[in-house]
């Protein structure tokens, strides 16, 4: 045992001492931290402004009322959608947004807006806020309006609005919150027909959600005038022009139900990508190291005083080590900077880790370590087996692509269909066994097939070793070009081969 652990020692700080292993180790808490800070400092704001020309002067003030109306409306849903996550319903049950997440009516909106809007219900909210609960940030509106430049004619027609407009929609335009890029100009003729249609230019990037909203609006003051000219009250053509089906949208609470699925799944899921990388790049590290001592005699010394398998466990110990230390540091940040901070990071990790049943975690890191174990294994093999990188290439690319591509097809289906044939069957493929299970464990897996699936898993770990550790062993001093198909089979036999 003392030789296994002296090999592991020096295994860890050879690698360790990498600049591979350090960059691989920071890379993550570094992205985290830019993510955070981009979160904080680099928010998106108001981006764009619009200008109407509206000859009649019957439309401009309709549709800024209604663009006005959406924006609130997609705030008051994603405000009723935060109160129902958080529970909040309580604090003002009477509140239009105490209600849950649905489609609001215009007149709720307008006893949202009379009431203060979001900024006010966050006052009334935020003494009641659990603590891991985000503070609610209100996103601005996406265009502002603008008023009519003086030098933009207004009487002149169509082309010579468009004519004096063409220098704003290469630039910016004044609004009264500051210059802002001009995304859309509309001219409205005092009579809308097909020979004088609503006349519209964008800079470029037109944003079609602000274009529909402003179809949408002139469209449905045509109707209602055609209804009042039919010989409708002016009220009556209003209130049919402005009809609209009423919907009731039921499904589970906000945690529960399929986002509850996708919660409890994302840490299982993040170990699967990172159960993917650390084993790829440590394996790489130490398929380059037993390479070297090859090509190097070094192994010669080296086995005149420990036994190879010895050397082989020691070398699988080292090699866990380093994985666990990446894992630990990444896990770490994550949990650090969603406790620490408010953000994106904080928004999914602190979700999924009171989601997660005890006997989850426990789960995952026995499917990590088996997975780390079995792919590691394949890459000692191939180190031993190869005279240079170029002969491990030969071995290394078939084995990497068989054990990656059924894996990431597996990842798109999984939370589809965690409980399909496919998910199912990789889970019964031992080589692919901790992939998929740690994919599906957010998923509701039975507890019968976790036991199962881990109990054939250890078995093909222990097998593994003893048929891969025969060939290890075999193949550490062997010179010459690598063994045919039938060497394997006899190295793995443990009948050695000239």
């Amino acid at each position: 045992m003392r030789n296994i652990v002296l090999v592991a020692i020096r295994e860890y700080k050879q690698i360790a001492a990498t600049r591979g292993f350090w960059v691989m180790l920071l890379v993550l808490p570094l992205v985290i931290g830019i993510t955070q800070v981009a979160g904080r400092f680099f928010r998106p704001t108001v981006n764009s402004a619009y200008v109407i020309v509206d000859a009649s002067g019957q439309y401009a003030n309709a549709i800024e009322r209604r663009l006005n109306f959406n924006y609130q409306r997609v705030e008051l849903s994603a405000f009723s959608a935060y109160v129902q996550r958080w529970e909040l319903a309580s604090v003002k049950p009477d509140a239009v947004w105490a209600k849950g997440e649905r489609w609001f009516a215009d007149t709720q909106i307008e006893q949202f807006v009379a009431d203060g809007g979001i900024a006010a219900a966050m006052e009334i909210v935020r003494p009641h806020l659990p603590r891991e609960a985000p503070v609610y940030e209100i996103d601005p509106p996406g265009y502002v309006r603008a008023p009519v430049p003086a030098d933009v004619p207004t009487d002149q027609g169509v082309a010579a609005v468009a004519h004096g407009l063409a220098d704003y929609l290469q630039g910016e335009i004044a609004t009264p919150e500051g210059d802002r890029s001009l995304a859309l100009a509309v001219y409205i003729p005092a009579d809308i027909t097909a020979d004088t249609p609503v006349q519209m230019w964008t800079n470029g990037a037109p944003n079609t959600t602000l274009v529909d909203n402003v179809r949408n609006e002139v469209t449905r003051i045509q109707r209602a005038k055609a209804l009042e000219t039919s010989g409708l009250p002016p009220e009556t053509a209003a209130s049919i022009a402005s009809i609209t089906t009423p919907i009731k949208l039921s499904a589970p609470p906000q945690g529960a139900g399929r986002e509850q699925v996708v919660i409890r799944s994302a840490l299982p899921l993040a170990m699967v990508y990172l159960l993917l990388v650390t084993v790829m790049t440590t394996g790489t590290m130490m398929l380059q190291g037993v390479i070297e001592e090859r090509s190097n005699k070094l192994l010669e010394s080296i086995l005149a005083t420990i036994r190879p398998s010895d050397l082989m466990y020691g070398k699988l110990l080292g090699l866990g080590a380093i994985g666990l230390t990446i894992i630990g540091v990444w896990i770490g940040a994550a949990i650090g900077a969603a406790f620490a901070v408010q953000g994106m990071v904080a928004d999914i990790v602190k979700p999924s880790l009171s989601a997660i049943e005890p006997w989850m975690f426990f789960a995952m890191l026995f499917y990590f370590l088996a997975g780390y174990l079995t792919i590691s294994m394949l890459y000692l093999a191939i180190g031993a087996l190869s005279n240079s990188l170029q002969d491990a290439q030969s071995y290394l690319m078939p084995v990497i692509m068989i054990i990656m591509l059924p894996v990431i097809f597996m990842m798109v289906s999984v939370l589809q269909q965690p409980n399909g044939v496919f998910p199912v069957v990789m889970s019964w493929i031992p080589i692919y066994t901790p992939f998929a299970m740690l994919a599906r464990l957010g998923t509701g897996v039975d507890t019968v097939e976790v036991i199962g699936t881990g109990l054939m898993l250890a078995a093909f770990v222990v097998v593994e070793m003893i048929l891969l550790g025969r060939i290890f062993q075999a193949s550490l001093l062997r010179t010459g070009q690598p063994p045919k198909f039938g060497a394997f089979i006899a190295m793995m036999l443990g009948k050695h081969t000239a």
